[in-house]
């Protein structure tokens, strides 16, 4: 067929690669596979074939013709065991598919309505076809999400997304473009909250403080501090800080429960042990949130929860094993879930005691607190975050 004659329409893929090699083995051997064309002469597969054909400057090409209505279902089973599709033409090439393989399934079960939703397809069976679809581009349905994902982002923000978009073609790493996808996405909500948050009037039920805690001057004494302080190597002698200003800021008999990393867990309690006495130690189950501790060859899923007291004890008796029951990231990078903290201060705490959280992040510490009754002081040495802890907490504060 002559090359002029072969129609070539959508074609998802738009990175088509080095042809040199390709046209050299043409030139030597010839072409092994015909092109595959329909009837009237659109293109099925062999696009590459086609485009070294042209760059050696030939007039016809070899072809094989054969009916087949769903090109891209050809242009598919032409290249999945080829060249690689990039993420985005396999998110091209499933939003393509997906509406019919949609109607498909719809026709195989009938009109029977408990398969029907609002006249859409069943969200199950939308997430089955796309797991198909998926499967039939040589990935997963979870990584074919996350590529839809980091597509639609850089569709609809292109200045801010679209470099990412870029780098996952480059790279092929689907997971890693989804992770900077939604870093990027926490940062914007974060700088949003941080805004809105700003003129938040003050409470008789929390005060937040902007402050280095080294230096801070407490307006009162607390029952409880409950921190959970940064776990990298450089941040160790702040547990040493802590002891020392815990003893000023606790009443008598108050405890300080710090959570804290397991690498340098040995330093972190000789530190603590300097001002304070301590009193126990407390498991806090992270279940599903393996943490690799790489030095170690260890997946950790649980944290200690150092106590140690000022004085003697008299407060609740309570148990030494707390649960978080997910993972949370959003509002700060080194966040804990509001659903841990809320175990620890429900389990510890009496309604209208005082706590402090002097490394305040988020302001996780502080919405567990107010949905107990508690009073709560927080402070951070970022102003972002104290502007975000104030709106969260402030919302708690409405909720409750």
């Amino acid at each position: 067929m002559k090359i002029t004659d072969i129609q070539i329409e959508k074609r998802y893929r738009s990175d088509l690669g080095s042809l040199d090699s390709l046209c050299r083995s043409i030139e030597e051997i010839g072409l092994l596979h015909p092109v595959v064309v329909t009837p009237d002469a659109r293109l099925i597969a062999g696009q590459r074939r086609l485009e070294a054909y042209k760059q050696l400057g030939w007039q016809d090409i070899p072809v094989t013709i054969i009916e087949l209505e769903d090109i891209l279902k050809g242009e598919h089973d032409e290249n999945a065991c080829r060249k690689d599709f990039l993420p985005s033409e396999m998110v091209a090439i499933a939003k393509a598919l997906e509406p019919v393989a949609k109607e498909q399934a719809k026709e195989r079960h009938g009109t029977r309505t408990d398969l029907q939703l609002s006249g859409k397809f069943p969200e199950s069976k939308a997430g089955q076809t796309r797991d198909k679809i998926a499967a039939g581009l040589g990935v997963s349905g979870r990584t074919m999400e996350k590529a839809i994902k980091v597509v639609e982002a850089a569709e609809a923000e292109p200045e801010i997304y679209r470099s990412v978009l870029n780098k996952m073609d480059e790279s092929g790493s689907v997971d890693r473009a989804y992770k900077e996808i939604r870093q990027k996405e926490r940062e914007q909500q974060r700088r949003l909250m941080a805004s809105e948050s700003k003129s938040l009037p003050d409470s008789d039920k929390y005060n937040i403080f902007h402050a280095d805690m080294r230096e801070w001057k407490a307006p009162r004494q607390y029952d409880f501090i409950i921190t959970d302080p940064p776990y990298p190597k450089e941040y160790i002698s702040l547990y040493a800080d802590l002891s020392r200003k815990a003893l000023e800021w606790l009443k008598p008999g108050g405890l300080l429960i710090a959570m804290c990393g397991q690498s340098y867990l040995d330093q972190i309690y000789n530190l603590l042990n300097k001002d304070l006495d301590y009193y126990w130690t407390a498991a806090y189950l992270t279940p599903g949130q393996p943490t690799p501790l790489r030095q170690v060859n260890v997946n950790t899923t649980w944290k200690p929860l150092l106590i140690f007291r000022k004085g003697k004890y008299e407060g609740k008796i309570f148990g030494d094993v707390f649960r978080s029951e997910a993972n949370d990231k959003d509002h700060h990078k080194w966040g804990q879930s509001t659903s841990g903290m809320i175990d620890i201060v429900f389990k510890m705490c009496l309604p209208g005691q005082y706590i402090l959280d002097p490394f305040c992040g988020a302001g996780t510490t502080g919405i567990a607190a107010i949905k107990h009754g508690c009073l709560f002081d927080g402070l951070d040495i970022d102003m972002e975050n104290v502007n975000i802890s104030k709106g969260r907490i402030n919302d708690a504060t409405k909720e409750r």
